[in-house]
């Protein structure tokens, strides 16, 4: 059987304001290429250990897992680096991805999960975990669930630990990016942060000002880092207010450094080259992809809430 879901269910982070921060997005299993990044930062020693001044941040989007050489290990690293931060005066938050939402639900048993699992670069996950080829073709996402957990106990209780988002300032961290009109109760526990695109970053709506973004500018938010959608390069939307970090599409792994009173589009960046996918996605349509947008959320929304007891759910007065 799969790993029972940790409760209770992981609440936002917030960064303290004075804190120095490092963000990152959709590594997608470059552990080596992180490693790197890191090092160049002064936040690690490029391995396993975390260095980094005290009132030091590092915030990574989501999507960790999938496509990548190592998966597993890279989620082992960043969660190894996060209890060596929190005891150095520092932090490190792993915030929830669509692909981490489709490894947990994918090997929960959510048909259509696991589906886009296996067509997203999901079997470079199975394959950091340990896990053959033949030992996932042809079998049960129930079948695949009990490998994983043989090989890799760790991997799904981690996975779970993720946290829905993250505030430094007036800075929201996200994967996919606010929800216009999404009360900020609703949008922690709903998501349609980890799939939305374009609504976001081409919304004619300017962020924060517009009434579509009250909810956000009501709670202080007013810029926003996020990913899910690949670009060449950090690009900027809603006049230097949101910053997309998920550099895929250039085949670089990127860290932006942002400190207290500097505008958002006046950061820095490190950025470095990927190393080959372990595993391609499956062809797919720009169609197609804007179908399972629409329709993932609300699956895993159903699928999550099945999982987690009543009494320990984040909406539960």
């Amino acid at each position: 059987m799969p790993s029972p879901v940790p409760t209770p269910v992981p609440a936002p982070i917030h960064i303290p304001d004075h804190f120095s921060v490092w963000a990152a997005s959709d590594v997608h299993g470059q552990l080596r290429a992180l490693d790197r990044l890191l090092a160049d930062a002064g936040l690690t020693d490029g391995a396993e250990r975390w260095i980094a001044p005290p009132a030091t941040a590092l915030v990574v989007t989501g999507d960790l897992v999938d496509r990548g050489p190592d998966s597993v290990g890279l989620v082992r690293r960043m969660a190894s680096l996060r209890r060596q931060a929190a005891m150095a005066g520092s932090q490190v938050a792993l915030l929830q991805g669509n692909h981490e939402a489709q490894v947990l639900g994918g090997l929960g048993g959510e048909p259509s999960l696991f589906r886009a699992l296996m067509a997203f670069g999901g079997g470079a996950t199975l394959l950091s975990a340990g896990l053959r080829p033949e030992e996932w073709i042809d079998r049960t996402p129930a079948e695949i669930a009990a490998r994983v957990d043989e090989l890799a106990p760790d991997l799904v209780p981690t996975l779970w630990s993720f946290s829905p988002y993250a505030r430094w300032q007036d800075v929201l961290f996200v994967h996919g990016g606010p929800v216009p009109y999404q009360p900020l109760d609703q949008f922690g526990r709903s998501a349609d942060r980890l799939w939305i695109r374009s609504a976001f970053f081409d919304s004619p709506d300017p962020f924060p000002a517009a009434d579509a973004w009250t909810p956000y500018r009501n709670a202080g938010l007013e810029r926003v880092v996020f990913g899910h959608t690949p670009v060449e390069r950090p690009t900027f939307s809603h006049r230097g207010r949101a910053l997309n970090l998920d550099t895929w599409r250039g085949q670089r792994v990127t860290l932006a450094q942002l400190e207290p009173q500097r505008a958002l589009d006046r950061v820095e960046f490190l950025e470095g080259p990927v190393e080959p996918r372990a595993i391609a996605d499956a062809p797919i349509t720009p169609d197609e992809i804007r179908s399972l947008d629409a329709a993932l959320p609300a699956i895993v929304d159903g699928w999550v809430g099945a999982q987690v007891p009543m009494a320990e759910r984040p909406d539960r007065p």
